[in-house]
Formats: C-alpha cells, structure tokens, sequence
C-alpha cells in the first residue's frame, strides 16, 4: 500500500501529502514488521527504538493529513509528546516492567500526535467534500481507537492485557487487524482523490488557454450555455475585443513581448469581470467576453474603461509604443441569441478596425449616438456596475 501511494504521487507530484503517507506506511510496515519477527526474548531490548519508528510513522500519517488540509502538525508539541512516550515507555520495560502501562502510553502518545492537526481542520473546516469529510472521520476514528485499544482489550479480550506481547495475544491481532483496515481504507481514499485530481487537471487544462490561463473558445461555449439558461443573469452583452497591431508587435520586439501582451490584456479584463462574467481567448490576439446584468451602455462604459487602462499601459511595450484594442460590443436577451450576438460582435468589431482602431463600437440601430464613440461616456453612474 506504501508502493500504491508512491505511485500516486508520482502520477500527481503537486500532492506532497502522497508522499508523507507513503513514508507514514513504509515506517508503519517496518516496525510492525520487526515486532512481529523479532524473538520474544529479544523485542525487549528494542522496544524504545521499534516505539520510536512507530511514533516516527504516526508522525509521517499526520503530516500527511496536515499537507492535504492546510493544517499544522505543530511539531514542537508533537516532538514533546513522542519523546514523553519513549520514556514512558523506557520506563515501564526496563525499570518498572508494567505492561499495561506501556500500551497505554503508547496508545495515548500515538493518538495526540494523530489528534495535533484536526483542530485547525476543524476550525478552518471549508470542505463539504464527502471524500474529504470521509478522509477527516475516518482519521479522527483511528486516533481515537488508537488510544481506547488497550483499554477495550483489556475488558473484552479473554486474557486482559496480560498476554500482549504473545504474537496471537488479542491485543497484537487487533491492533494488525486495526492499521490494515484503516491502511486499506486510507489507500482507497487516497486513489480516489488522486484520480479525481488528475482528472480535474487534465480538464483545467483542456478548459483553458495554457498562455493566458483563461477560457478558450470550447470551454467558453459550454460555460455561456449554463449562464444563457439561467434567466435572473439577463440581460446580457457579448463584447468581441482584438489587439490592434499585434502582428506588428510580434515582427518588432519579438514574440516573448506579444505573448506578454496577450497576458496583460488576459490579466486587465480578469480584474473588469464579476464572477458570473467570462472572459476567453478565441485565438490569436483575439477575446471574448459574457457580461451578466448589464445592457448595452454600462458594456459600452466597460469596454472603455479596459481601452483606456490598456492604452495607459507604459510597462509591456519599449517607450513610445502604444497598446490598443479595439471592441463590438451586441446584446443578449434570450438564450438562443449567443451565436448571433458573437457574430454581430464580431462584425462591429471588424468596422471598428475599418475605422481606424481603438474604439468601440455598438449595433447604430439601438444606440446611434455612441455608435462610434471611442471615449468614456461622462455619466459613470454604471461604474459600480463592476
């Protein structure tokens, strides 16, 4: 189960948590290990240091689970409390031999450096997740269980803790029994989340523009739908937006300079945008937005806004050189519109070019008095708007 979890860590290296509970399994497994193969008559001399690669592995667990939730193991706290362990359990081996005096320290020891990370997790609990919250239970359930087994054998196993350390003692059976159910449940959790991370990320990065790390044009057209069908969205306005002059950019200062371009513009109309809105790359130095709860005016106030801030712009191209853009702006009031408004769009902004570039422009049937308007209206009452 260790060598399943390195695997996975492996495929998903971002997950560092992987990692620790692959260590967490691999000390588990070695100290379960040399408990079990080691000779009775020799376990006593090496308790401290199996308790220590035991105590070391709990550690590992925790730290695994703290890295998945944003969580502190609080490791001076968690040092403290393994090291009170080792001489508790030192002193119930080799100066006061009192058995169950040693398993329940140890039990109690494991559980708090298990426990250390769950009251942040609780505290900044934002995960409505059910593989997350099975993860966080079923956690909590082991370190609990941790702690109460010496006391649960001792009243229901059929020899108490009085044979503990025989290999077929109750105690050892449940506690085997215990780490491998828990190892399995653990492992399955954490394949599932792997997956579903993988693939969430092979969507992200289906879904969005690797340059810019906005919408590309298929994710945009999925998204519009899901906006289009809700009807408290309405009205809404499409703005198609082209960098003026990019391909001189590209021959003059180089592609590095025009891919800096298309992040700042990405960048300048992400900040625009509510989070209803979209914002998407259709191509080239081309742009589209989705505007919610907005008609035709405060689209047009929009688009000035991002035009001037772009033109104001002195820190992406050499001194001297001024970045524009130029917009067609078309409104959407029913859920059938969206090809028709992108098209109607992209026509006015292809006048917009015609007509010299860095304006905007807007269907004249609606709006004949701003159709050409290329600066910001003076009534900005639909500035709060965004």
């Amino acid at each position: 189960m260790a060598a399943i979890l390195g695997v996975c860590w492996f495929v998903q290296r971002q997950q560092r948590f992987l990692l620790w509970l692959c260590s967490a399994f691999t000390l588990t497994a070695v100290s379960l290990g040399i408990r079990s193969l080691l000779p009775f008559e020799l376990l006593n001399h090496h308790v401290v240091a199996v308790s220590a690669l035991y105590l070391l592995g709990a550690w590992c667990l925790a730290m695994g689970f703290a890295e998945r939730r944003n969580a502190s193991t609080h490791p001076k706290l968690a040092l403290l409390t393994s090291l009170i362990t080792l001489v508790a359990v030192f002193y119930f081996t080799g100066i006061n031999l009192y058995l169950p005096g040693r398993l329940h320290a140890f039990g109690l020891g494991i559980a708090v450096i298990l426990l250390l990370p769950v009251s942040d997790v609780l505290r900044h609990e934002r995960s409505k997740d059910w593989l997350d919250q099975t993860l966080l239970w079923s956690y909590v359930a082991y370190a609990v269980f941790t702690m109460l087994r010496p006391l649960l054998v001792s009243i229901f196993g059929p020899a108490g803790l009085g044979d503990a350390m025989h290999p077929n003692s109750a105690y050892w059976e449940t506690t085997l029994i215990s780490v491998t159910l828990y190892a399995l449940l653990i492992t399955v959790l954490l394949c599932a989340i792997t997956i579903r991370a993988t693939i969430d990320q092979l969507r992200d990065e289906r879904d969005h523009d690797a340059l810019t790390q906005i919408l590309n044009r298929r994710a945009f057209h999925e998204a519009a739908k899901r906006r289009l069908a809700d009807q408290r969205l309405y009205p809404m306005a499409v703005l198609a937006g082209d960098i003026d002059h990019f391909k001189r950019i590209n021959d003059n200062w180089g592609h590095d300079r025009g891919d800096q371009v298309l992040q700042l513009v990405s960048s300048i109309f992400q900040r625009h945008v509510r989070s209803q809105d979209l914002v998407a790359r259709f191509g080239g130095e081309e742009f589209v937005l989705l505007l919610t709860r907005i008609d035709l005016l405060g689209a047009e106030r929009l688009a000035q806004r991002i035009r001037l801030e772009l033109s104001s712009d002195n820190t992406t191209l050499p001194p001297g050189a001024r970045l524009t853009i130029s917009f067609g702006i078309a409104a959407i009031t029913a859920p059938h519109q969206l090809a028709e408004a992108l098209k109607e769009a992209d026509g006015l902004l292809y006048s917009a070019k015609k007509s010299g570039r860095d304006r905007v422009y807007l269907p004249d049937r609606m709006y004949p008095d701003i159709c050409f308007q290329n600066t910001v209206p003076q009534d900005s009452s639909a500035a709060s708007h965004f």
